[in-house]
């Protein structure tokens, strides 16, 4: 699923969804990364968010992820952000969403 502000890649690794986002994540496009990523945090799958190509990320986008975060919890699942950029990490940080959200260096492997 791609556009010029948003591209997802979603790759089922059986465990594991680990879903490529690049672009932007923002009031414009968060709807549509809800629409690929919450069927399967609401199914109970262990969905990690690869976000080493987000260039930018606003409150809209925080926002969807504290959901995805909470559908899938609520589902027996879990949610991990991996490999964020420094200007995310830190926004993630000063909002106390670390608290919250699981965030790796890295995607974990098989």
């Amino acid at each position: 699923m791609t556009d010029d502000l948003l591209s997802l890649e979603v790759l089922d690794r059986g465990s594991d969804v680990v879903i490529t986002v690049s672009g932007e994540l923002d009031f414009g496009t968060t709807a549509r990364f809800l629409t690929a990523a919450q069927p399967l945090a609401e199914a109970g799958r262990c969905v990690i968010l690869d976000l080493a190509d987000l260039m930018f990320c606003d409150s809209s986008g925080l926002g969807a992820l504290v959901r995805l975060h909470k559908l899938a919890e609520d589902a027996g699942g879990t949610l991990c952000l991996a490999r964020l950029r420094p200007q995310l990490e830190s926004t993630i940080q000063l909002t106390m969403l670390h608290r919250l959200l699981v965030i790796r260096a890295d995607v974990p492997a098989l």
